[in-house]
């Protein structure tokens, strides 16, 4: 388990979080009290966590990565979107931070994870809104918009790829640059490097590289905003080796040409999703258009929002102004 952990934790979960379930806090209490606050019953036995932000025509659901990352680093879509007459609205996955817990292994499989979504659309009464996923989330939406194109009005995608493999490959070269500029420093050659598998990466993998990595690939500000770190320490990996064999072997290349509604599909330039696989979606997905954030990374809507948002919100006038 201790080394599917490691593969997860780079693989498709690079930040730095505890293994554990983090321990409410003060946060804690208030989001659940907070106003606009729904607990949306799933499966019939648990409860999942989400909030009504604003008022507005365009609804937009927003689907955050992991799994076992929290809403709180969509934050400062408000400052950006509630002008733009958007409701949004946040929702904690099962098994993360203001969500309900189970130590159930059947429960991690990308089909239920669709029906968890589709419940909570049911919940919050949504029909013809928009979806938003990133990372993890971008993949859940990918799935939810091949198997429910009906109730949605338009699709994003943000900062995720169309198959793991193809997307991990560069995540690894990554990886291997940072130790081969590391290695040149101590004036030491790492042999076939380039050719090496994640398994082979590992024992290079020093805490200093894996921080080098999210400052270049992942959050790029060299001060991290207050919610992004709140967020961040509400991350939970408890689960991150039952589900990683579900997300390295994960290929949507061959259903994209299914998707349906209006899309955008985001990237940046410095993210560990390749701008390539950004194109590649664009050219195979019908009605879709991209952008590539350039100045942002894998939080792009952090590091790079004056790019990031104003793409955000070009798509949803343009896709109101068609419906």
């Amino acid at each position: 388990m201790k080394l599917l952990q490691i593969l997860a934790l780079l693989l498709f979960l690079p930040v730095l979080a505890s293994a554990q379930m983090p321990a409410p806090d003060s946060s804690y209490t208030a989001k659940l009290q907070a106003p606009g606050v729904k607990m949306i019953p799933i499966d019939g036995k648990y409860k999942v966590w989400t909030q009504k932000v604003g008022v507005g025509k365009i609804k937009l659901l927003v689907l955050h990565g992991g799994p076992g990352n929290t809403h709180e680093y969509f934050e400062n879509f408000p400052q950006y979107l509630a002008k733009e007459g958007v409701e949004i609205y946040y929702y904690d996955q099962l098994n993360s931070y203001h969500s309900d817990k189970t130590d159930d292994k059947s429960v991690w499989t990308i089909a239920r994870f669709v029906e968890e979504v589709e419940q909570v659309r049911q919940g919050l009464g949504l029909e013809q809104f928009y979806l938003l996923g990133h990372s993890w989330g971008g993949m859940l939406a990918l799935e939810y918009a091949a198997k429910y194109p009906q109730h949605l009005k338009g699709l994003i995608t943000s900062d995720i790829g169309y198959k793991a493999t193809v997307f991990n490959k560069h995540r690894f070269s990554q990886y291997a640059a940072i130790i081969r500029r590391n290695a040149a420093k101590e004036g030491k050659v790492i042999a076939g490097l380039d050719t090496m598998g994640l398994i082979s990466l590992v024992p290079y993998i020093t805490p200093a590289v894996t921080k080098e990595f999210r400052s270049l690939h992942m959050m790029r500000l060299p001060q991290e905003p207050a919610i992004f770190t709140r967020s961040q320490a509400h991350v939970t990996r408890t689960y991150a080796g039952i589900f990683m064999p579900f997300m390295l072997a994960w290929d949507f290349s061959d259903r994209l040409a299914t998707i349906k509604p209006p899309t955008l599909v985001i990237g940046a330039k410095y993210d560990f999703i390749p701008p390539a696989d950004i194109d590649y979606m664009q050219r195979y997905i019908p009605n879709c258009q991209k952008y590539i954030c350039p100045e942002g990374s894998h939080y792009a809507m952090w590091d790079d929002p004056q790019h990031y948002f104003p793409a955000l919100i070009k798509f949803l006038r343009k896709t109101e102004r068609k419906g």
